[in-house]
């Protein structure tokens, strides 16, 4: 496939996938606020943080839109979003706000075990931990964004390097930023931390499951539904944990691919540029499905949709034009009626 065509596919798709994601986070943000029940009410704080790192995240990604190119001796990444009327110190900016983003998103997920397993084993927390804790979910992303920020980046060596290694890629030297010091410490310290976060993050997620399905298991007998509530809504952040660690199996193929062969698969570049936000989608519509409130309180908007459009196609003519009422109170009337 060439890449023109791959780039007329990315110019449709990425706006029907930013907007799917932002109004599935919408959607579960409204679940998170109307939901009144005593267990959702004690970790909105947390389950907003997720949303909040998620939504940025997408909205980054929309604006950048970029892609690794791993090269010999530096590593690229071209864009293709709004960004780049800005220039590419501006990509570069958003982008490391994405990354940032992204990796808070996913200690966040974590951090929903560590709290549920506290209050489940009785000890409270005090809310200088509380702030403490949630200082370290962020810091780990913080420093990484530094060491990006700090790396050096000669422009010119890497897109040299690019247009020798990818002759027919397509870009402009404003849409293209990169690193070209692959083994200076800070390169080094941000990937151990990221890969520290990516494949420690699940088994840490797997043992907070495992230590609150044995809690949950001794509280089964009064075969309570809030157990069964909140066994649901664990499976659901276990799956969170290990999705992005999937997603980023093809970037890691596609570094060492071009690291020992020289060439890129151009068709996984783009790939990989979706699959690192695919998360954001995926994200909102586990929690809308195993955290049972949410479930319950989205069939039941759903249902009332359902029932107000099933309504006002019931309303006759003879109902609009009444002159015994309004139009309002002929909707109103209808909907009794149907009810």
């Amino acid at each position: 496939m060439k890449e023109v065509d791959i780039l007329a596919f990315v110019y449709v798709s990425y706006p029907i996938f930013a907007i799917t994601v932002l109004f599935s986070q919408a959607l579960l943000l409204l679940l998170i606020f109307k939901n009144q029940t005593k267990l959702l009410r004690t970790m909105r704080i947390y389950l907003l943080n997720i949303c909040a790192a998620q939504i940025i995240t997408i909205i980054a990604g929309f604006l950048t839109q970029c892609r690794m190119v791993p090269n010999n001796t530096t590593v690229a990444f071209i864009c293709t979003g709004i960004c780049t009327r800005l220039g590419r110190k501006t990509c570069f900016l958003i982008h490391l706000l994405r990354d940032a983003s992204s990796m808070v998103a996913l200690f966040a997920i974590v951090h929903v075990f560590y709290y549920r397993y506290k209050i489940l084993s009785h000890q409270k927390l005090t809310s200088s931990q509380i702030v403490r804790n949630f200082i370290i979910v962020h810091l780990p992303a913080v420093f990484c964004a530094i060491c990006q920020f700090v790396n050096p980046s000669h422009h010119g060596a890497i897109v040299l390097e690019t247009r020798a290694l990818h002759p027919s890629y397509i870009f402009e030297s404003n849409s293209i930023f990169g690193f070209s010091a692959l083994k200076s410490p800070y390169v080094k310290s941000s990937t151990i931390i990221f890969t520290i976060v990516l494949f420690l993050n699940p088994l840490a997620a797997l043992i907070y499951r495992s230590k609150i399905w044995g809690l949950l298991n001794e509280y089964e007998e009064y075969n309570s539904p809030r157990i069964k509530h909140a066994k649901s809504m664990i499976t659901g952040l276990t799956i969170q944990t290990l999705i992005p660690s999937v997603c980023f199996v093809p970037l890691v193929l596609q570094f060492f691919l071009t690291q020992y062969s020289g060439t890129g698969v151009l068709l996984l570049e783009y790939l990989n540029s979706f699959l690192v936000i695919l998360p954001t989608l995926i994200d909102p519509i586990l929690s809308i499905v195993f955290v049972i409130p949410f479930r319950r309180m989205f069939f039941k908007y759903l249902l009332a949709v359902r029932q107000c459009r099933f309504s006002i196609s019931n309303i006759s003519d003879d109902d609009i034009n009444s002159k015994k009422g309004s139009g309002y109170s002929a909707v109103r009337a209808a909907s009794r009626r149907t009810g």
